[in-house]
């Protein structure tokens, strides 16, 4: 067999195991393909090999030197060739949601889109026009980045791409912008195309990444049970890389902080430190623990770690803003303000302003200045209901500052529908704090679960039967048993069912189904 045919087979058992998430085995094949090309003098075929190792180390295994290793082995292999379509390749070997340097993606998709274009290649177009429409996104330019996700959306669409892998990658591109932008339609409308893709071009790997993007902008949008279960089936996912599950593990942390699951959150947080998606989450437990320098300190830190990356930097210095302001280090949350505003001038991201109207406005409170009012009612105006969990933190701050200047009646409306949203997610710790103003106010708060009649239509099946043996008092490995599921599965659905209900118990639970099962 000839060195061209060998390599050929190599990629082709190469994209078999890709497939099948041997994420090993895949780098093993497709060595020997690029030693094969190399021996069969052929570089540019040799290049395109080492851009895809570049991947799997870089994206896949978590080897990042190693993938820029690959990356350096194939321009060095386009040096005789000179300019080519290949070097296009090259720029984005790296899947982009992995890469935390925003300004260098930008320039590698422009220059990876000119050679596409140039030498008339379809795949690297659509690749392009996927990554540098992500990295606008994530650059607060979401006018021009959804025009470009759009186009590689319609190509997509038809199946055009000869590349499987290439269509993969620019999938993961574009659900994660999605995800980041907190864009539940365009999201929901993409995970239906992934699902109906013939299992040849759906890798377990693109699965896992989908249910995380998914997942997570459900979340978002307060949609916490199905968006808890996309990131459990990330978690449990064997073909899942470690990034995703890290990711994953994040996000899931973030939900157990505003559940008031401190512990949680920490034992989630402790595997992906070193993730991005970390940053805030881990800030926000320091916050809730009453460690507000340490969240200070870590906020310094990484609020410069993703250059470029405008939208994680302006959460980054919203959260700066609140730990600061917390700490009582006033002129570090001036600054920090400050300087959100400049970047919202940068961007057309509706989000970003009103985080930093927000972050402005409780720098006024901190201030004694009653315009800070005004702030808080630009955030929402900003928000315009897109994500209700943060909307409704914004009312809760109205509320109080209402509640200060002596207008109980406004105050009071606006944290009772502050406490509305919160109790209907089950985030229990801004609950409790939306609760805690309340009585300050001399207003009930709620009484022990919600209406049955506006829960029990709304359970599902299976949530009806651990629901009738809660109120039988049985543990969740009993309820695993008596159900056919596992223990950890039945406390998923305990913790779903407990949401639902508006209760902090099982004990509570199980008396709302005393109360109220035997009547329907």
């Amino acid at each position: 067999m000839s060195h061209v045919e060998e390599a050929t087979r190599s990629q082709e058992l190469a994209w078999q195991a890709f497939r099948d998430a041997d994420l090993h085995g895949a780098r093993g094949h497709l060595e020997a393909a690029f030693r094969h090309w190399r021996a069969a003098r052929e570089p540019r075929h040799a290049a395109r090999i080492a851009a895809t190792l570049a991947d799997v180390h870089g994206t896949f295994l978590g080897n990042p030197a190693a993938g820029q290793g690959w990356v350096h082995r194939g321009r060095r292999q386009l040096e005789p060739v000179g300019r080519c379509v290949e070097l296009g390749y090259l720029e984005l070997a790296i899947t982009a949601c992995e890469l935390t340097d925003i300004e260098r993606l930008l320039t590698a998709a422009d220059a990876a889109l000119e050679l596409a274009i140039e030498f008339g290649d379809p795949d690297l177009e659509v690749r392009a026009l996927a990554d540098s429409g992500y990295g606008l996104v994530l650059h607060g330019r979401l006018t021009e980045g959804f025009a470009r996700l759009d186009e590689a959306m319609a190509a997509l669409s038809t199946g055009e791409l000869a590349d499987v892998s290439l269509a993969a990658t620019s999938y993961c591109a574009i659900l994660t912008a999605y995800d980041r932008a907190g864009d539940a339609a365009r999201a929901e409308e993409l995970q239906r195309i992934v699902t109906a893709l013939p299992p040849e071009r759906r890798p377990r790997v693109l699965y896992a990444h989908c249910r995380l993007a998914y997942g997570s902008v459900l979340c978002t949008v307060g949609r916490w049970p199905e968006g808890e279960t996309a990131m459990r089936d990330v978690l449990d996912e064997p073909g899942a890389t470690p990034g995703q599950r890290h990711d994953a593990a994040t996000r899931l942390a973030e939900l157990r902080l505003l559940q008031g699951k401190f512990a949680e959150a920490a034992e989630l947080l402790a595997a992906a430190r070193s993730r991005p998606s970390a940053a805030e989450p881990l800030a926000r437990l320091h916050l809730a623990t009453g460690r507000p320098d340490l969240a200070v300190g870590l906020l310094r830190r990484e609020v410069d770690a993703v250059p470029g990356d405008r939208m994680r930097t302006g959460a980054l210095l919203g959260l700066l803003v609140e730990a600061a302001v917390v700490q009582q280090a006033l002129d570090e949350a001036r600054a920090a303000a400050a300087r959100l505003t400049e970047l919202t001038a940068l961007t057309d991201d509706q989000i970003l302003r009103a985080e930093a109207a927000l972050a402005v406005g409780r720098v006024a409170v901190a201030e004694g200045d009653p315009a800070a009012l005004t702030y808080f009612r630009a955030a929402l105006e900003h928000l315009g209901g897109e994500r209700p969990v943060r909307s409704a933190a914004v009312c809760l701050e109205v509320a109080q500052v209402l509640a200060d200047a002596g207008d109980t009646a406004a105050a009071v409306v606006e944290a009772q529908d502050a406490l509305a949203v919160f109790d209907r997610v089950g985030a229990r710790l801004c609950s409790d704090r939306a609760a805690a103003l309340l009585r300050t106010l001399g207003t009930p708060t709620r009484a022990a679960g919600r209406s049955p009649d506006a829960v029990l239509p709304h359970l599902t099946a299976r949530e009806r039967e651990v629901l009738e043996l809660l109120r039988s008092g049985l543990t969740n490995a009993e309820i695993g048993a008596r159900l056919f599921i596992s223990a950890k599965t039945a406390e998923h659905h305990v913790g779903r069912l407990l949401a639902k209900l508006g209760v902090r118990s099982r004990a509570e639970a199980a008396a709302f189904a005393a109360a109220h099962l035997g009547r329907t």
